[in-house]
């Protein structure tokens, strides 16, 4: 099993406190971290894509940490994901 690092190379920072664009059939309405962070977890055990600045990713959404997401992709690969560089989750 791999390990990586979802972009770790990309400078810019979405807040978590500002309102993320959320998609899919049960959008956020997150104002702070900790309401997208509860959203997050909400989608734990799930097969999500998820979208950053420059990169997507899909997988089961493995764990939610305080600052982090492990998805485990198809290929095996587990990818942490900075919450805070997070633009987009839908379920698929």
């Amino acid at each position: 099993m791999a390990l990586k690092y979802g972009n770790s190379a990309n400078s810019n920072i979405i807040s978590a406190n500002a309102n993320l664009p959320v998609t899919g059939e049960n959008p956020c309405n997150c104002t702070t971290s900790d309401d997208f962070r509860n959203y997050l977890l909400t989608r734990q055990s799930r097969k999500v894509r998820i979208t950053t600045s420059s990169e997507e990713f899909s997988g089961i959404l493995f764990a939610v940490k305080l600052d982090y997401i492990v998805l485990a992709e198809n290929q095996g690969s587990l990818v942490l994901i900075p919450i805070s560089k997070i633009r987009t989750v839908a379920e698929i």
